[in-house]
């Protein structure tokens, strides 16, 4: 990176200690530069003026809370562990886990009502933001703090914490420096993050994951095509798919695989798609294998399963993903619940 006359060098130093060497018991630090950068990309001339003026732009920490229920809500969704101590989540997955303990989760974080959001994001603000006087608050007080040695050196370079107004003041030598370089930081905290979860358990496809997925089953329309010439029933069901709303299912959940090739695909009425979710139906495994050994030679079925298992075979290497999503902690579900009408 090259340097910019009005940007302290050590604003960069310090950020890039912050990122990749300061303590990480989970992913907090992460998400609060990410949240901090985004609100730098959707404020840029009211920044820009406080810049000008020498003033310092404040970030509430409600922005945080909300950016932090959109980001955790979808590695949540993925079963992404978030710190290396599984029987003690960070608080925002714990207020997630509980907020879909009852049913799961819609494909799409926009689907989530309204009112369950709002309510969410309460809790993390209340749980994650905030009590540095009680030493239990993780993420604003902290994040600046650098490692020196053994010892930890509390700084404030980037921000004063405003604590009784519930919020952060960064200051416009900082803001400056955000402003500068925001593109290059936003993929440099994504790509530690990354690594950061790889090291705790990797997951195919884990930076998408981190960034705001969108699946739009319209995307599928292709692949819905293909499967139709080999198949005009639901998957589960055996029920005819004419005249009923038919979806394009991952057999194993796109929240784990994210990807959609075709050796992955059935088709499937909408309430057998529902009742399965992001489960898993250990029941059909033999089922999916036939169908698409008997398929097989439709060229772009064939080329998926060619990609899938070229050393290997694909069966064995479907068997595997299987399983690697299963130990990941997605669940399997019996054959009476996907069938299961109301």
């Amino acid at each position: 990176m090259s340097a910019n006359p009005g940007v302290n060098q050590n604003f960069l130093t310090e950020f890039f200690n912050i990122i990749t060497r300061g303590k990480k018991s989970n992913t907090y630090k992460f998400a609060l530069a990410r949240s901090i950068l985004e609100f730098v990309k959707e404020n840029e001339t009211r920044i820009q003026k406080n810049i000008d003026d020498g003033k310092d732009t404040s970030i509430d920490y409600s922005v945080f809370a909300d950016d932090f229920l959109r980001y955790y809500w979808y590695q949540e969704k993925s079963k992404i562990p978030q710190n290396y101590n599984a029987d003690d989540p960070p608080h925002a997955i714990q207020i997630l886990k509980k907020m879909f303990q009852d049913h799961s989760q819609p494909e799409n974080f926009n689907m989530v009502p309204e009112v369950v959001k709002e309510k969410a994001k309460n809790k993390i603000l209340q749980k994650v933001f905030g009590k540095e006087h009680s030493k239990t608050s993780q993420v604003v007080p902290r994040f600046q703090n650098i490692s020196v040695g053994k010892k930890t050196a509390k700084k404030e370079t980037f921000y004063k914490n405003d604590e009784e107004n519930k919020r952060i003041m960064i200051n416009s030598n900082a803001m400056r420096f955000f402003t500068h370089y925001r593109i290059l930081l936003e993929k440099f905290v994504v790509l530690e993050w990354a690594k950061f979860l790889d090291g705790i358990k990797s997951s195919p496809g884990i930076v998408s994951k981190i960034e705001d997925p969108e699946f739009d089953r319209k995307s599928l329309k292709p692949q819905e095509k293909i499967l139709k010439k080999y198949s005009d029933t639901c998957f589960y069901c055996n029920a005819p798919l004419e005249g009923l709303i038919v979806h394009v299912d991952h057999f194993i959940p796109f929240s784990y695989i994210f990807e959609n090739e075709l050796w992955n695909l059935v088709l499937a009425c909408s309430e057998c798609n529902l009742n399965k979710s992001d489960s898993l139906p250990a029941d059909f495994k033999n089922k999916l294998i036939e169908q698409k050994n008997k398929f097989g030679s439709d060229p772009d079925l064939h080329k998926s399963l060619k990609n899938l298992g070229n050393e290997s075979g694909w069966e064995k290497e479907m068997e595997r993903i299987y399983r690697n999503c299963l130990e990941y902690g997605f669940t399997e579900i019996d054959k009476s619940e996907i069938l299961k009408r109301k």
